[in-house]
């Protein structure tokens, strides 16, 4: 024997029990979704007081920040800029000049046979002059002095190396104070 239900009630009353049926099934969802969306406002509740505190804060520490930072701080770092590109122009000028030391090995490097150097004065370059080395010694013969001044304008590093006259009017043991000018 099936185990059927056999409705009975008239049609009408069957599709107002349907319409009751999916109306209370559409309450109920409702209900959960409100539940739902009641209970997620309230989890989020923290948070949103949260971020509102968090945003204060921000707020006050930009305003601390722009209460720091005034219009005389501006004119005083614009004229540190300008002296700190004034001071960077110049160190990238020194990158590019050999330094002292370099220049002083490089004229001691030079072959001098005959010549005995007691002292040397090195003026760096300005932006107005060349840098000058004076190199002062004896030299034995007038040749070997000669030879010296030619070896000397020989460097790469030097313009010219000028040596008075009046250092070849003796034939031996001659002073000297030769002025060496630098390639920039």
């Amino acid at each position: 024997m099936h185990n059927e239900f056999t409705n009975l009630l008239p049609f009408e009353r069957q599709r107002t029990l349907s319409r009751d049926y999916v109306l209370r099934v559409i309450v109920v969802i409702a209900w959960l979704l409100t539940a739902i969306t009641c209970t997620a406002a309230m989890l989020l509740l923290p948070t949103y007081v949260f971020l509102a505190a968090s945003s204060g804060a921000k707020e006050m520490r930009l305003a601390n920040i722009k209460s720091a930072i005034s219009p005389e701080d501006e004119t005083v770092f614009a004229t540190r800029l300008t002296k700190l590109s004034n001071n960077m122009a110049i160190l990238t000028a020194l990158a590019n000049t050999p330094s002292a030391s370099t220049i002083i090995r490089s004229m001691l490097a030079v072959v001098r046979p005959g010549i005995t150097l007691s002292g040397l004065n090195y003026t760096p370059a300005t932006p107005k002059s060349p840098g000058i080395l004076i190199l002062s010694g004896t030299s034995e013969t007038r040749a070997a002095l000669r030879n010296y001044q030619l070896a000397l304008e020989s460097v790469p590093l030097v313009r010219s190396a000028a040596l008075p006259i009046s250092a070849y009017a003796k034939d031996t043991d001659i002073s000297f104070t030769i002025t060496v000018t630098l390639a920039p």
